[in-house]
């Protein structure tokens, strides 16, 4: 008995022992999860402390207002496109190019500023379509602007990164170089973001006027070259046959320079000589009047990327001191600025090169495998064959700074609108996240979000050119754009209808009362019907090119000399894939 009970002690204190060890160590796991829980809810209340707040700064005056709407219009499109445009359509093609953008933009902002004059609120973009059409249309307007504002800032980021290339004489920069470059972009532009709405203001106050006298100097050196300042007589290119001496040694005769302004038909290709021209587009192109129509109306799709921006000073209405006394003003007229000097520039710079200069950039042509890396910037291209060799470099590096600062300004407008998408249609836990900012009222979570869409300049990496990505994320941006201002034009024309509706005698757009209060745009809704047209015309038919060619490509003569099919189905991609909603609802 007495060893039976021995055992039965012994056991009963083994069995204490495992349940004394089970405890400690059950008391030691939840010790050290109560610690992370701890520690965990330190750290949420700590971000809870930091980004606790739900409203922007109101800060921004007229003149930071102006500056960021100008900065964000004036990229590389006009030292770029330019030379784009001539080669598709001509120096006057390229004219009329940009006139005729400017017909689709001049009314789509003087229906805006009418709007904004009325509901200046945060996020009035997609306010107007929400309000005044439905939910669902605000949602699909606020998503196609944030994402295209994004690509618009890896578009200029490449095209920063692609100018560098003319840094290294024609043979470009390494690969290591080109990847420091983009990270270093994306690095300041985010950083920039980061330091406030009011330092940001400030900031582009002063690229405000670099970018001005950016210009001016670009118009100016186009004139001096036209009269024959710095040209080089003893160039063979520089001599015409009746010995006077222009820029680039355009001739008068077989179809040269100023004596054939606009192509004589479209050449998919680009024009490289005098023997281009035989044929009348026969297997080369789409010959004829229609030809020529067709390639000014594929430079006006293209020169849309250069013209919009001005819709910006909507984007600052959360953000605008006083934004009822300043955000109609400088919608009616801030965008005339840059409008007009890129009606100026094509005018000066089409008249010193020629749409046959075999530099010039042509979108479907096949690029050459030991092509030097050369600038496509006209500017660049005509003062390279002047004698004062440094000038195209210091243009360049304004040419730089100039495609750097409207993509920042494109991240502040993509963060905005993620900004008051979260307010507006998110959750609680979008909303405590991309709708919140900090203690200095900025939306660092939002800011964070777009700037990741930066990297995709790194797509430039898989083309040696980086032409293809560009001309890609480009078209997804005015596919996408002209989408937001169809929906606005709507917004707009079901406004005045519901006015006229509930009370025509109270909310009478002529009457003293509301003229006194608002802006009332003239002819209207003509213009918002104008506009509407317009922006469904570019987005039906902004990728024809590209859909003609992977149908006709091999009936013509010059197939071997254009892109592959993958290229031109990322010119389709690219085009269309922008286009996230097509306004259902007609007024």
């Amino acid at each position: 008995m007495n060893q039976s009970g021995n055992r039965r002690l012994s056991a009963n204190m083994r069995s204490l022992e495992e349940i004394e060890l089970e405890n400690t160590s059950s008391q030691c796991d939840s010790g050290e999860s109560n610690h992370e829980k701890n520690l965990a809810g330190t750290l949420a209340r700590l971000l809870r402390s930091c980004f606790n707040k739900y409203e922007l700064d109101r800060v921004l005056e007229r003149p930071h207002i102006a500056a960021i709407a100008f900065s964000g219009t004036v990229g590389m499109g006009i030292f770029v496109t330019s030379g784009e445009l001539i080669g598709i359509a001509g120096s006057l093609g390229c004219v009329i190019a940009y006139i005729g953008a400017a017909s689709i933009i001049i009314p789509v902002m003087r229906t805006l500023a009418e709007l904004v004059s009325i509901r200046p609120v945060a996020g009035a973009l997609i306010d107007y379509p929400h309000t005044f059409v439905d939910k669902a249309l605000g949602f699909a307007v606020g998503v196609t602007y944030c994402l295209a504002n994004c690509m618009s800032m890896a578009t200029l980021t490449s095209s920063a990164a692609r100018a560098s290339d003319n840094f290294a004489d024609g043979k470009g920069i390494d690969r290591k170089g080109i990847i420091g470059i983009i990270v270093g972009f994306c690095i300041i532009t985010l950083l920039s973001n980061l330091c406030g709405v009011r330092m940001y203001g400030n900031i582009e106050r002063v690229v405000f006027w670099l970018k001005l006298m950016l210009l001016t100097t670009v118009c100016i050196l186009m004139i001096l070259v036209k009269a024959g300042a710095g040209s080089l007589a003893d160039s063979p290119e520089a001599a015409s046959s009746n010995g006077t001496i222009h820029a680039l040694g355009v001739r008068s005769e077989n179809g040269y320079g100023n004596g054939n302004a606009i192509v004589p038909f479209l050449r998919f290709d680009g024009f490289k000589g005098p023997e281009d021209l035989i044929g009348g587009g026969y297997k080369t192109g789409i010959s004829g009047s229609w030809g020529q129509f067709l390639a000014i109306w594929t430079a006006i799709t293209l020169a849309l990327f250069s013209c919009m921006g001005g819709d910006i000073v909507i984007v600052t209405a959360g953000e605008a001191k006083r934004p009822r006394r300043d955000l109609a003003p400088i919608t009616r007229f801030m965008y005339l600025a840059p409008l007009g000097f890129y009606f100026l520039v094509s005018i000066l710079v089409g008249l010193n090169i020629s749409f046959m200069n075999p530099s010039l950039y042509h979108p479907w042509e096949k690029p050459a495998a030991d092509a030097p890396k050369i600038s496509h910037s006209p500017v660049i291209i005509i003062l390279s064959r002047t004698s004062v060799k440094a000038l195209p470099k210091v243009l360049n590096a304004g040419f730089m700074l100039s495609a750097y600062t409207a993509g920042n300004t494109a991240l502040f407008t993509a963060s905005r609108t993620l900004f008051s998408l979260s307010h507006l249609y998110g959750n609680k836990w979008v909303r405590d996240t991309f709708g919140t900012t900090n203690n200095g009222n900025t939306p660092v979570a939002a800011i964070l979000t777009c700037s990741a869409f930066s990297f995709l300049a790194f797509l430039g990496l898989a083309d040696p050119t980086f032409d293809q990505p560009i001309l890609s994320l480009a078209s997804f941006f005015v596919g996408g754009i002209c989408c937001v201002y169809a929906s606005q034009c709507i917004a707009f024309i079901k406004f005045k209808n519901g006015m006229r509706e509930l009370d025509p005698a109270e909310l009478d757009r002529d009457s003293e009362t509301y003229q006194q209060r608002h802006y009332r745009a003239h002819w209207q809704p003509v213009c918002a019907y104008l506009a509407l047209f317009g922006c469904s015309m570019i987005v039906l038919f902004s990728g024809w090119p590209a859909i003609y060619l992977l149908c006709e490509k091999r009936a013509l003569m010059t197939a071997d000399e254009l892109k592959n099919d993958g290229s031109l189905i990322a010119d389709v991609i690219g085009a269309y894939s922008g286009v996230s909603h097509i306004p259902a609802k007609t007024p």
